[in-house]
């Protein structure tokens, strides 16, 4: 005797949407032997409470993954649905990963057809055609103006895209120059549409360009620093090398200090850098195997000292003349009124007269500017802060 199979039922207003996208009322038992044939992964539900227990406990057996977005039922000139809970919808919609879906509300007619005629126009379907579907899963035919007005209002949001989308959705592919109603950002960074991608170009040259110029300011501003010592005015150099030598011949052995630290100092002119304190502090007590050994163990950067202010936004908004270059001609001198004082040779050779302080800092007795002096590398290590070194 041949056993008689039950029927297979689908849900109220089944429609097949697009390929492994399903569409229809509220399932029930007597659908699951249906739906199980679906082979479904996810079943996406637009109503106001969860599925009843027994479609819960098929879910679980079939490992259909269940969605729930909480929308209450359709009233008389009352649409439940956000825009929000749409977007929400769609990208669970165009997520392959969530395929073979099935999307239901109560009755499958207004709440569905909402949300499905939303994804027509994604699909860059025009609004009028859009409606045409949705007039057909209707009690009557009749659209209500909400509901067109609805869909209608449907621009201008922003959807995600995920990594892949399927190939009813623009063919599988972005081969357009911008979509006609809605903003779009892409999870894949190789899935733009022609004017994001030509937006991105143009922020790409647009920070090369950037690059550039910094790096270009940053060599100006370099060369600004180290010009003025080797192309500075001789004379106003040699004036403050003998001021220098007649303050070091008043101490005991002031012959011969003051003969080292002449040539020294005669060198260094040659060589368009200043020596470091402790190096002209040897130099001026005339020991020159400390004077040998210091230049031989300092670091490069501890052996030429660089006394530089740098206002660096005023050097990027208004040109390199907004700094203030000294060159250090001496070590430390006699205390003056109990302060050290250093002689300095600005950008036109004439002599400043900079004071110490108790903490270390330079300033302009006269005039009250403060200066820093520091070795290279930490001004090299400064700039790099804002951006105009490497």
């Amino acid at each position: 005797m041949v056993q008689k199979l039950p029927h297979l039922i689908p849900p109220f207003r089944y429609a097949i949407v697009e390929e492994n996208l399903f569409r229809g009322g509220y399932p029930k038992p007597r659908n699951m032997r249906f739906l199980k044939r679906l082979k479904l992964k996810t079943i996406l539900s637009l109503i106001p409470d969860k599925l009843v227990p027994e479609m819960q406990e098929f879910c679980e057996q079939q490992n259909i993954h269940m969605l729930h977005l909480t929308i209450d039922k359709m009233k008389e000139d009352n649409i439940p649905l956000s825009y929000n809970k749409t977007l929400m919808a769609l990208q669970i919609i165009i997520d392959p990963t969530n395929h073979p879906i099935y999307i239901h509300c109560l009755d499958g007619a207004d709440v569905t057809g909402l949300v499905i005629a939303c994804l027509r126009k994604l699909q860059m379907w025009s609004t009028s055609s859009a409606m045409v579907e949705f007039a057909r899963n209707l009690h009557t035919n009749v659209v209500a103006p909400e509901e067109f007005e609805f869909v209608e209002n449907f621009k201008n949001f922003e959807v995600t895209i995920p990594i892949t989308i399927p190939n009813w959705l623009w063919g599988g592919q972005v081969n357009f120059h911008k979509h006609p109603s809605l903003r779009l950002k892409f999870l894949n960074p190789d899935m733009m549409t022609e004017e994001e991608r030509e937006l991105k170009d143009l922020k790409e040259k647009r920070e090369k360009q950037k690059e550039d110029f910094y790096k270009k300011r940053k060599n100006d501003l370099l060369d600004n620093l180290f010009e003025p010592t080797m192309t500075g005015n001789h004379s106003g150099m040699r004036h403050h090398k003998s001021g220098i030598a007649s303050n070091v011949s008043s101490g005991p052995g002031s012959s011969t200090a003051s003969h080292k630290l002449s040539s020294s100092i005669a060198d260094m002119d040659d060589a368009g850098f200043t020596l470091s304190t402790s190096v002209m502090a040897d130099m001026a007590n005339g020991s020159s195997e400390d004077v040998k050994e210091d230049l031989e163990t300092s670091p490069s950067s501890e052996r030429y000292l660089v006394d530089v202010d740098v206002d660096v936004d005023g050097v990027m908004m208004d040109g390199l003349d907004q700094v203030e270059y000294y060159n250090r001609q001496s070590g430390y001198f006699p205390e003056d009124f109990g302060r050290t004082t250093r002689f300095y040779a600005d950008n036109d050779g004439e002599g400043v007269l900079l004071v110490e302080d108790e903490h270390g800092d330079l300033y302009d007795d006269g005039s009250g500017t403060r200066f820093t002096g520091e070795p290279i590398s930490r001004t090299l290590e400064a700039l790099a802060l804002e951006g105009l070194s490497d």
